[in-house]
């Protein structure tokens, strides 16, 4: 029996809730979630308990119940084209969930031999770093680390602005006067090392992308970017040729 803490001033649906969250985040219930019988047995409640936080948890769109058939997870995925053409801050807003960011690093740090060939700059050369976890509605989507090859002025404007939420390259327009027109990318199938998987926390056998960018102003590359992104949590598509117009999946 998996017990919650009876002497908390919070109150057991909403410990079971908060249990039930990481367990869904992290993938435990990819095949089938729990019966309400299995709930209480699992953890020690009443099932008005239960109900209660299964309640809480559809209202929050991670579960569905269909009578007769029992509680389902929902599967949330932003369906989007190559990243670059719309920005992930974008798709997840669009998609009806709430955009945040966790700012892991911003700092002063030489470009290294990946960045500086990326942005044509030496390895010496003072560059802005910013590596972030990027959130859908409290679920780590995507783990960003971008190089900025920016002036030391522009440097300090940059780390002024509020990296926890929106587009990094809204920032660089607004607060450094450059605007990125766009951009190239490469995606490739990757396995995360440890502690990129405590970040982003992947289910049991959940796969991970890794996606390269060169974002550039003009003819002038700017930003070098590695993201590791979550496959369950994004879906990248692309059209070729001339197709009727389909519903969504």
């Amino acid at each position: 029996m998996m017990s919650l803490d009876m002497s908390s001033p919070m109150p057991l649906w909403a410990q079971l809730v908060a249990e039930l969250r990481r367990r869904l985040g992290a993938g435990d219930f990819d095949e089938r979630f729990p019966t309400e019988a299995e709930l209480v047995v699992a953890f020690g409640v009443s099932r008005a308990t239960v109900r209660e936080a299964i309640r809480r948890l559809r209202g929050d769109g991670l579960l569905d119940a269909r009578r007769g058939s029992g509680t389902f997870v929902v599967r949330r995925q932003l369906d989007a084209p190559i990243l670059g053409t719309s920005g992930l801050a974008q798709a997840i807003t669009a998609a009806g969930l709430v955009e945040a960011s966790r700012v892991l690093r911003i700092e002063e740090g030489q470009a290294g031999e990946t960045a500086a060939r990326a942005l044509g700059t030496g390895t010496h050369e003072v560059v802005q770093w910013v590596e972030r976890v990027r959130y859908a509605d409290g679920e780590p989507l995507a783990l960003d680390r971008s190089a900025l090859a920016i002036s030391a002025a522009q440097r300090r404007a940059f780390v002024g602005g509020d990296l926890t939420q929106g587009s990094l390259y809204g920032l660089l327009e607004t607060l450094c006067g450059v605007r990125i027109t766009g951009g190239s990318e490469w995606l490739r199938a990757v396995t995360c090392d440890q502690a990129e998987r405590r970040l982003l926390r992947p289910g049991r056998g959940e796969g991970v992308f890794e996606v390269e960018r060169i974002a550039y102003a003009g003819d002038r590359p700017v930003e070098w970017r590695r993201s590791l992104v979550r496959g369950r949590g994004y879906v990248i598509g692309a059209t070729w040729g001339t197709v009727p117009p389909s519903p969504r999946r």
